[in-house]
Order: C-alpha cells, then sequence, then structure tokens
C-alpha cells in the first residue's frame, strides 16, 4: 500500500490524479472525468475490484528512474540487440550497457505520439489514464524487409511509482520486430503500459512481456494491434506478483488472412486479482486465431478471463481456437471464466473452452509412488503446466529465466 493516505472515492482518486500529475489538453482530461472509474455495473468490470487501484495515493505518485543498480545484474546483451532501460528521470529511455545500435531500416519518431484513438467504452480505462499521464515514449517504423530484435526494461527505483510507458510500432512489408518487454515494480506503483503496432504485408512481430510487480503495485496493461493479410503476430505475457493486475490486449485483422497467437500465464496468489480481456476482430475471410490462457491460482486470490472473438459475415473461412485453463492451488482461491465467440459468418471452423481444476492426486501419487516427495511432484505438475506458454516466449526472454522465476514465487 502506498505511504500516503488512502483516497476513499472513485471521483475523489481521479481528480487528484489528474490535479496532480495531467499533462494533457483539458479535452482529453474532461473526457476521463466524464467516463469516471469503471463500476461493477458494466459488464467488462463486474469481477475486477479496483481496491487496490484506490489503496495507492495519486497525490505521492511520481515518475521514477530506473533501478542502476539492477543492471549489473542483468544478462549479458546479446550480440545485434538493441537494449533500452528507463532513465534517471523516469520520463525516457537510454540504450543500456552494451546495446547494439539500431540497424539499418529502422527509423526513430522523435516527435510525441500521436494520441491513442479512445471510443467512448469505459472499458477503455487504461489508454485513457495512459493518454493523459507522463511516461516514456517510443515510435518505431521498420522498413520494408526489417529486422530489429529489442529489449525495453523498465524497473522503477523506489515507492509510489508512476509508470506510463507508450510503444508504437509500425511494420513495412516483410519487417520483422522481436521485443521483450520486462517490468518490474519492487514497490508500490501504478504501471500503464500501453503497445501499438501496424502491421503491413508479410510483417512478423513476435512480443513477449515479462510483467511483474508487488502486491502494492497496480498494473493497467493495453495493446492494440492492426494486421494486414498474410501478417503473423504473436503475443505471450507473463503476469505475477501484482495485487491486480488488468490487461486488455486487442487485435484487429483488417481484411483477414492473417495469423493471430496469444499466450498468456499468470500466477496471482495472496489476494491478488489477475484478469485478462482480450477482443480479436476478423474484418475478411480466411483468418487464423490460436489462443490459450492459463493461470496459477492460489491463497485467497482471483483470475478472471474473459476472450472475446468477433466473426462478422464477411469473415468467413476463419478459423479460432480459445482456451482458458486454470490451476486452482487453494479451496480458497476464486476463477472466473468467460471466453466469447460471436460468430455471424457460416463457413467458419471456431472453438472455445475454458477448465478450472486443481493438482491431480492420482498423478502427485504417481510421482510419490516413484520416490519423488509430494513438494517436489507438486512443483512438477506445475513446471509443466506452465512450459508451453513459456514455450511461446521470443527468444530473448530466455536469458531471464522467466519459468524458474515464475515457479520461485509460486513456492513463496
Amino acid at each position: 500500500m502506498s505511504a500516503g493516505n488512502q483516497v476513499s472515492t472513485r471521483s475523489q482518486w481521479l481528480e487528484s490524479l489528474l490535479t496532480t500529475h495531467a499533462n494533457a489538453p483539458l479535452a482529453s482530461q474532461g473526457e476521463l472525468r466524464q467516463a469516471g472509474l469503471p463500476h461493477g455495473r458494466v459488464e467488462d468490470w463486474r469481477f475486477t475490484d479496483l481496491a487496490p487501484l484506490l489503496a495507492l495515493n495519486p497525490a505521492v505518485l511520481r515518475p521514477r528512474g530506473g533501478a542502476q543498480a539492477a543492471v549489473a545484474s542483468w544478462p549479458a546483451v546479446e550480440q545485434g540487440v538493441v537494449r533500452l532501460m528507463l532513465a534517471a528521470d523516469g520520463l525516457t529511455l537510454v540504450a543500456a550497457p552494451g546495446s547494439a545500435p539500431w540497424p539499418a531500416g529502422v527509423e526513430l519518431q522523435t516527435e510525441a505520439l500521436a494520441p491513442y484513438p479512445l471510443n467512448s467504452e469505459a472499458t477503455d480505462l487504461a489508454p485513457r489514464l495512459q493518454a493523459v499521464l507522463p511516461g516514456p515514449q517510443l515510435g518505431i517504423n521498420l522498413a520494408a524487409g526489417a529486422k530489429l530484435r529489442l529489449e525495453v526494461l523498465l524497473e522503477p527505483d523506489g515507492a509510489d511509482a508512476l509508470l506510463a510507458p507508450r510503444l508504437a510500432m509500425e511494420l513495412a512489408e516483410g519487417a520483422q520486430l522481436e521485443l521483450w518487454l520486462r517490468i518490474w515494480c519492487r514497490e508500490s506503483a501504478l504501471c500503464l503500459p500501453l503497445v501499438t503496432a501496424h502491421l503491413a504485408r508479410n510483417a512478423r512481430f513476435q512480443e513477449g512481456q515479462g510483467l511483474e510487480g508487488c502486491s502494492a503495485a497496480v498494473l493497467l496493461a493495453s495493446s492494440h494491434v492492426q494486421q494486414a493479410p498474410d501478417s503473423h503476430y504473436e503475443r505471450t505475457a507473463l503476469v505475477q506478483g501484482w495485487g491486480l493486475a488488468r490487461q486488455d490486449p486487442q487485435v484487429l485483422q483488417s481484411a483477414g488472412q492473417a495469423h493471430t497467437q496469444l499466450r498468456d500465464l499468470a500466477l496471482a496468489t495472496g489476494q491478488a486479482i489477475s484478469d485478462l480481456h482480450s477482443r480479436v476482430r476478423f474484418e475478411g475471410p480466411d483468418g487464423r486465431l490460436d489462443q490459450l490462457q492459463k493461470a496459477l491460482v492460489d491463497d485467497q486470490a482471483h483470475s478472471v478471463f474473459n476472450g472475446s472473438v468477433q466473426v462478422p459475415r464477411l469473415a468467413q473461412g476463419t478459423d479460432a481456437a480459445q482456451l482458458s485453463r486454470h490451476l486452482l492451488l487453494s479451496s480458497r482461491a476464486r476463477v472466473d471464466t468467460k471466453p466469447e465467440l460471436e460468430i455471424v459468418a457460416d463457413d467458419v471452423r471456431c472453438s472455445h473452452g475454458a477448465t478450472v481444476s486443481s493438482l491431480a492426486d492420482d498423478e502427485l501419487f504417481y510421482l510419490q509412488s516413484r520416490g519423488i516427495d509430494r513438494d517436489r511432484a507438486s512443483s512438477l505438475l506445475m513446471r509443466g503446466f506452465c512450459a508451453q506458454i513459456v514455450a511461446s516466449l521470443p527468444p530473448l526472454a530466455a536469458a531471464w529465466q522467466p519459468l524458474e522465476r515464475l515457479l520461485a514465487n509460486a513456492h513463496g
């Protein structure tokens, strides 16, 4: 919990945030005030308790610089990889020691990024907040055929951190981008990452996110990716530690005929809330989606999944698969899962499913019968549950040992 006094009501909290930090035009602030913070009567927020957000005092939040002491413990930069880190002012990104120079065909956007297009839906909380707050921005244009391997590392150096990074990527035809975004908030923080990308024909974007917080930190992450035909987008996120972690990834296949893969793995312990609301829409034929969401839920934690897949009439030939799987590690843990298919087209192959289970007694017994103690057997089963998601991370993530870190936190 923040060192400051808790702000009791939603309207007071929002007004305090805007008064203290807003650097956007008054019109944007007015839109945010009018929309307000979402409440339980809004379907998409029915299971999302905003208490951890309201426990942060906006008046004491401030942009924090990077944790310089952590740099020495980071893995060495791979050859040809551009590594950026949070600067001392907390508002800019700088090249980390050992970073490669920007490769040919990569152009940085020097002017401020254009405002993210918002609609009137209350579910747009994260980008609405992000739009009025100061934070590091990075705009990258990849020319046709250009290749970029990029790490962005954000580790604020103290409590009451305000972190609102925005990454905007434009990939021309045949461009390839591998991105590893790692955020680690060790103390109280409000973190609002926003990633947007436009993929031209035959472009490939492989995105990995390692999002780690603590019980006094709140994550409200959003992304919007638009794909042209024959493009390929993969997003894999590992989320753990936050008091409240909500993700709202959105993908639009603007003319179909593209491939989208979404992978998400969350670890929720204590009284944490982990919430994934994804939306994928096909605006043309022959699009493909492969989505898998998993979560380990322990203690009194609460995991929420709502995945919307929209297949209008013009999206004939769509092939979409969506699966949500939860592993309960405590009898007091809660899960609400709601995979959704909205299909109007009649020539499609679409499926969805959801499972909620605990560690299987017969599998534990089998391992114990082979001389493995129960704790080790449980660890092996959890590793197998997580490995499928971790294997989808970009190669850049391997040096950070994400699976070992997640399992270590799962065992306290």
